[in-house]
């Protein structure tokens, strides 16, 4: 568990610095710090890097409220911190924005 989390963060730090496009396996190999064996027994490719990222920004949801408004507040407000402080909240945006990699992992991403 600890060399998959390494991966999705080094593959979060790349994504988010580079965009999807441009990130390579080993840019995110050299920030990981991990063998291509280790990070291809977690992920069989950048797409699944990609929805990796996207799957660990839902890993920890906040708590419902009795209010539906006072959750898309606390969710909004929860964004707006983490996004300068978790490069894993930060890739997600920029993995978001890019239509080239959406292709990969978007909307055929349920």
């Amino acid at each position: 568990m600890r060399t998959r989390r390494a991966v999705v963060e080094a593959a979060a730090r790349v994504f988010a610095e580079y965009g999807y496009s441009s990130a390579t396996v080993s840019d995110i190999l050299k920030v990981a710090g991990v063998t291509k064996g280790a990070l291809y027994f977690h992920f069989d490719s950048k797409e699944a890097l990609a929805r990796g990222i996207i799957e660990a920004q839902v890993e920890r949801p906040l708590p419902p409220q009795e209010l539906k408004v006072q959750e898309w507040m606390d969710q909004g407000l929860l964004i707006a911190y983490q996004l300068p402080r978790d490069p894993v909240v930060r890739a997600g945006a920029v993995l978001s924005s890019d239509p080239l990699g959406r292709e990969h992992y978007g909307s055929a991403w349920p």
